[in-house]
């Protein structure tokens, strides 16, 4: 008999929305907590959003945020990307969950890639 082949890892609808709870921890629509790996290069800016369940803190106001360097709010658009609240957009380059582990990789857009 053969062996079955290894599950692979399994695609997931996105997250219509994304936003800051605390530092370094995203709430989606269904409370579910997505941590942050920022992950910068010469030539794009790229996160990694992980889904992890955590105890959270209280919620952060956005006065108590002003140096943050990610976007307050993310808002799923068409064309798998999301725009920010500082009206950027960024990709989605993959969702997945493999081992138990959801991850998503945005990358921003520079400006005239918006469309």
């Amino acid at each position: 008999m053969a062996e079955a082949p290894a599950p692979g890892p399994e695609r997931l609808d996105d997250p219509e929305r994304l936003w800051i709870w605390e530092r370094h921890v995203y709430l989606d629509e269904h409370k579910r907590s997505w941590l942050p790996i920022i992950l910068k290069n010469d030539e794009k800016l790229q996160v990694i959003m992980r889904q992890q369940d955590i105890s959270l803190g209280s919620p952060m106001t956005p006065e108590q945020l002003t140096a943050y360097e990610l976007p307050l709010l993310w808002q799923l658009y068409p064309g798998k990307r999301y725009r920010s609240s500082d009206s950027k957009f960024w990709l989605i380059l993959y969702h997945v969950k493999f081992r138990g582990v959801e991850d998503m990789l945005l990358e921003q857009l520079e400006s005239e890639e918006y469309l």
